[in-house]
């Protein structure tokens, strides 16, 4: 199955990862405040709130895909202590990270605002990868578990019409 990338344009063969721009904290920041309040890359993200500042890295948490090779990618951000955000900003070598995961996704019911995570670095300037806490949420369950080729396409065009 092919689909038209939303970044360049392009049709592609096999399944997309998807990827959330921001993290939900940030969107709640009203747009004439943000310049003041935030800064936002495509791999960063602060945030001052009143309740203190707040710090965010974009990360890439896999689904396996029964019978297929390659996971089924979402890029999402999780919170980080402001020393990890900094150590992973300079690029040091850093061993797992606690962090929340920053994103509601709509595809779930119950939601995964919050949920605990694990960050693990990579090297070569990839982005790290996100294990949920092993716990009953569905989307902790599919991480663990997998999900169909199905149920992975119905993401998708839950998020792109193409």
């Amino acid at each position: 199955m092919s689909y038209v990338c939303a970044t360049c344009g392009e049709a592609h063969e096999g399944l997309p990862d998807l990827g959330f721009l921001a993290p939900d904290t940030y969107l709640e920041v009203p747009e004439a405040e943000r310049d003041a309040r935030t800064t936002l890359t495509e791999d960063l993200c602060t945030v001052r709130a009143d309740d203190g500042d707040h710090y965010f890295i974009r990360g890439l948490l896999q689904l396996p895909v029964h019978g297929e090779t390659e996971p089924f990618g979402l890029g999402v951000w999780v919170s980080q202590s402001k020393a990890n955000f900094e150590r992973y900003a300079a690029e040091e070598e850093m061993s797992p990270t606690f962090g929340w995961l920053g994103n509601h996704l709509p595809h779930h019911e119950e939601t995964t605002f919050l949920l605990r995570t694990r960050v693990h670095f990579r090297a070569g300037g990839l982005r790290p990868t996100i294990e949920l806490e092993p716990t009953s949420h569905p989307l902790a369950v599919e991480q663990r578990c997998g999900i169909s080729l199905e149920r992975a396409w119905a993401i998708v065009h839950r998020y792109s019409p193409n």
